[in-house]
């Protein structure tokens, strides 16, 4: 038993320990709410943590995102694209295709379905919805329609691309009416919604806005560069379905159109005087291995890639993730993000053959540099390094602008003033592909790739650049 002494001691111990908690209760909330300068965090550290302020704020619900899906991969493509999409942007989608389909929660609308029967039975471009259907309501494969060559399944779906177009506006306004902005994309887009949201909010919904970069009918991959999204306001939208005709007055030009988006754009700028304004670097036709890196894309801001392998969408998807909740970091993801994640730690000292580096792609023409002797202006221009890997090698190393090369087997075109070569060099530095050996060149021979890059003048060049410093100003 405790002595009356003890007791009285731990009372008192607990009367001091109370005291001493309102003490300190009272001593923090007298803290002062304003802080001397050197006492607040550097502007670097409070810009890191403060969101962008745009003119026109636009809230997640009023961005609808339309997705273009073709039944024939459908299955494949959607599920992975939806996963990688944040559930809060969920019901601002809306799939858009050329069969009825059922993919988990979503529906996919077909868009074709109000053609008249005759033009759909008769029409030779629409073959392949007329197989869809046929397959869909015997219950088989539809990835068993697909052309064996790649490049006439993509023929295939373009011409009947071509059809949806218009008629993808039309539903896209009746499941989400009066919305501040349509978004168009592919299955294979990736959009930086945060990107998205801050550069739409620069825009007035209520101005007649058109948005899409145009097609290069002269390039063997029109849609290389600028892609296929496009992106319509409010107002524009709205007067577009105010016009009914407008979609049944043009079905008949859709057949001599070399794309949807020409038609698109044609129907737009016509029937309701809405020039186009290109989106362009902000939306492209590159994936993080395609990208031109260098001066014009370095500092830019990326809203839509295209041709996105589902490996590099999760990988960017993660550099989202990791930047936002992780680093909250809310600058702009820019094109020297996507170099830093994605090239930077690839070992590019030493060349690698049967590998193409986009050197010499028709979406690198305004990138490939040209050879002396070529009409115009000397500066700038390499010697052609025709003979042999070694010389095409030298050229480049000897060039003030090169950054990277590659030599293929078989003469090939630069898509600009210089003539066939094997020799291609590159102001801008890509990663490309592998890809073996193959037939390349118009005679269709087998030929094979080799690829070199500069990597330690372009990371020179790099360093020098200032994009943060510029954009915190």
């Amino acid at each position: 038993m405790l002595s009356p002494r003890t007791h009285r001691l731990r009372i008192i111990a607990r009367v001091v320990a109370g005291a001493v908690a309102m003490y300190a209760i009272a001593w923090v909330s007298g803290f002062p709410r304003t802080y001397d300068d050197d006492e607040l965090p550097s502007d670097a550290q409070r810009k890191k943590a403060e969101p962008t302020h745009t003119p026109h704020h636009v809230e997640v619900d009023q961005i609808v995102v339309a997705i273009n899906t073709h039944a024939s991969d459908a299955y494949e493509k959607v599920p992975r694209m939806l996963l990688l999409t944040n559930t809060i942007y969920h019901d601002t989608l809306v799939l858009l295709g050329d069969l009825e389909m059922d993919i988990g929660a979503f529906h996919v609308h077909d868009v074709l379905d109000r053609f008249e029967m005759d033009f759909l039975s008769t029409q030779p471009d629409l073959e392949r919805y007329r197989a869809q259907l046929e397959a869909a309501r015997f219950s088989l494969d539809l990835r068993s329609l697909k052309e064996l060559d790649p490049r006439k399944e993509v023929e295939t779906m373009n011409k009947l691309d071509k059809y949806k177009y218009l008629r993808m506006l039309e539903r896209a306004w009746e499941l989400r009416p009066d919305r501040a902005w349509y978004v168009f994309v592919d299955m294979d887009t990736f959009l930086v919604r945060s990107n998205l949201m801050a550069w739409l909010g620069e825009y007035d919904a209520e101005d007649p806005i058109f948005f899409v970069n145009p097609p290069n009918a002269e390039s063997p991959d029109p849609f290389g560069i600028g892609g296929t999204t496009f992106v319509l306001s409010h107002t524009a939208m709205r007067n577009f379905i105010a016009e009914r005709e407008i979609i049944s007055k043009w079905e008949s030009s859709i057949a001599d159109s070399a794309s949807g988006i020409d038609i698109l754009s044609s129907a737009i700028t016509t029937e309701l005087g809405i020039v186009s304004n290109m989106s362009w670097p902000a939306i492209s036709g590159f994936n993080p291995y395609t990208i031109p890196y260098g001066p014009g894309l370095w500092c830019e801001e990326v809203v839509a890639l295209h041709s996105v392998p589902p490996e590099l969408a999760t990988d960017i998807w993660r550099l989202q993730r990791d930047r936002e909740e992780y680093q909250h970091i809310h600058d702009p993801l820019t094109f020297a993000d996507l170099w830093i994640r994605f090239l930077q730690h690839e070992n590019l000292s030493q060349p690698r053959d049967e590998w193409d580096n986009l050197s010499s792609g028709s979406d690198n023409a305004k990138w490939n540099i040209l050879f002396e002797r070529v009409e115009g202006d000397e500066e700038g221009k390499a010697s052609r390094g025709e003979g042999s890997w070694e010389e095409c090698r030298d050229s480049c190393n000897t060039n003030q602008h090169c950054v990277q090369f590659s030599y293929s087997s078989i003469a090939m075109p630069n898509f600009n003033e210089n003539e066939e070569t094997r020799c291609h060099l590159s102001s801008s530095m890509r990663l490309g592909r592998y890809v073996g050996s193959h037939r390349i060149g118009g005679g269709g021979g087998e030929g094979t790739w080799k690829s070199g890059w500069r990597k330690d003048k372009f990371e020179h060049w790099a360093r020098n650049q200032r994009c943060k410093t510029q954009q915190n100003k």
